[in-house]
């Protein structure tokens, strides 16, 4: 498995939105993060559909985050941009997997993804603020 540049850019974005507790524009955003302002904007398009911060418009509008930094999960985010994580094809999509519930590397691998999700499920971007 690998988080991809997207899913990255957007645990730093929630992070930045975690500590500023604030509304932050989307060019101000892009700017500090270094990422390409039109990525940004795709960026928190799918973070605003999650429904995990929160756009407003006009003057004074930005982004803010529309939970708590401790009911946001780093699992959370990367799945509103990558999708379920899955460490295999088999995992992402069982019906293609011939040996689907007896591969012997796949039990294994099975225990691997857990603990890997359940990491990530641990940290909350209350974490990143403290």
């Amino acid at each position: 498995m690998k988080i991809t540049r997207e899913a990255d850019y957007a645990l730093r974005i929630v992070a930045m939105l975690a500590e500023e507790d604030k509304h932050i524009e989307a060019k101000i955003i892009a700017e500090r993060n270094d990422i390409p302002y039109r990525f940004t904007l795709k960026i928190l398009r799918k973070i605003v559909q999650s429904g995990i911060i929160k756009s407003y418009r006009g003057v004074n509008g930005g982004y803010i985050l529309n939970k708590k930094p401790s009911e946001i999960t780093f699992k959370e985010v990367i799945e509103v941009i990558d999708g379920k994580i899955a460490i295999n094809k088999c995992f992402e999509n069982p019906e293609i997997c011939k040996n689907n519930g007896i591969c012997k590397v796949q039990k294994k691998l099975c225990l691997v993804q857990k603990k890997l999700s359940d990491e990530l499920e641990k940290i909350t971007f209350a974490d990143i603020v403290e």
